[in-house]
């Protein structure tokens, strides 16, 4: 397993000013070498889909709100570890995002078990047991071959505002996009001017925070009844105002959140997650 890759501290306000600032201007990576996940440049190329349509893979970067910065300061230096520990401070310090997931899911996650301490519980539970959240909202450095998860949009912008991530070039064939809602990328990470890891096919919803990511594979898990101990997938519906409606694929075990990511070319033989 690579080492974590170490990253210059920064206070929640140099990385509000700095977020407030790369709204006005294109943001760049601190590693010139490396291509942007977002810019401030329409900048159209040829992909694997749509075919014969040039399109822009480097959005606009999104806006990050208080929670998404909870959840990458939880992450912490790209190809670490995320500790339960550390999950349930998340969970515990931002009560009223685990409210609104437990209105969302009808009041338990798992049957009987209710109070808001029991449902904290089995939101940790569910989300650290197979490294769910880490996977899906941080990523993981699996061999220099593979990048494991890595689907949420703010994680990308971090990783491009601190030089360690950046779009692989010459990969257009594993490019998909719908524009404005999801882009899969290759991902190559570098530590100094050395690539210690790339992915061909690696992606996020542009239209979802951090707080709609959890909320949405938490419905999931609970609409989709597999009660196998092995991994079972299902296709789950985004609905969100700001895009037309697309779907994502979603993985779990009778008990945990496997992978939660949006997928441009679903397979259309595949159940979906309320079925």
């Amino acid at each position: 397993m690579q080492p974590a890759i170490a990253q210059p501290s920064q206070t929640p306000s140099q990385a509000n000013k700095y977020l407030a600032q790369s709204r006005q201007r294109s943001p760049r990576s601190a590693n010139s070498s490396l291509l942007p996940f977002f810019d401030q440049t329409n900048n159209p190329v040829s992909v694997g889909v749509p075919r014969n349509q040039a399109v822009d893979i480097s959005p606009v970067p999104p806006s990050l709100n208080a929670f998404d910065q909870k959840v990458l300061e939880t992450c912490g230096a790209f190809g670490s570890k995320v500790s339960t520990v550390s999950l349930r401070r998340l969970f515990s310090e931002s009560p009223q995002v685990v409210q609104q997931i437990k209105q969302t899911v009808g009041g338990e996650l798992f049957a009987g078990r209710r109070s808001d301490q029991q449902f904290r519980d089995d939101l940790v539970t569910i989300w650290s047991d197979r490294n769910g959240f880490e996977h899906i909202f941080c990523g993981e450095i699996r061999s220099s071959q593979q990048i494991g998860g890595l689907h949420f949009a703010g994680r990308y912008l971090q990783l491009q505002n601190q030089g360690i991530a950046g779009r692989l070039p010459n990969n257009s064939r594993s490019e998909e996009v719908q524009e404005g809602e999801i882009y899969t990328l290759g991902v190559e990470v570098k530590q100094g001017n050395r690539v210690i890891a790339r992915d061909r096919k690696k992606g996020y919803s542009y239209v979802s925070n951090a707080q709609e990511i959890l909320t949405d594979a938490t419905q999931a898990f609970k609409a989709f009844r597999n009660t196998s101990a092995g991994n079972q997938a299902c296709l789950y519906t985004i609905r969100d105002e700001a895009a037309p409606p697309f779907q994502a694929v979603f993985v779990k075990t009778s008990r945990a959140i496997v992978t939660f990511y949006p997928d441009a070319t679903p397979n259309p033989n595949e159940r979906a997650c309320g079925s």
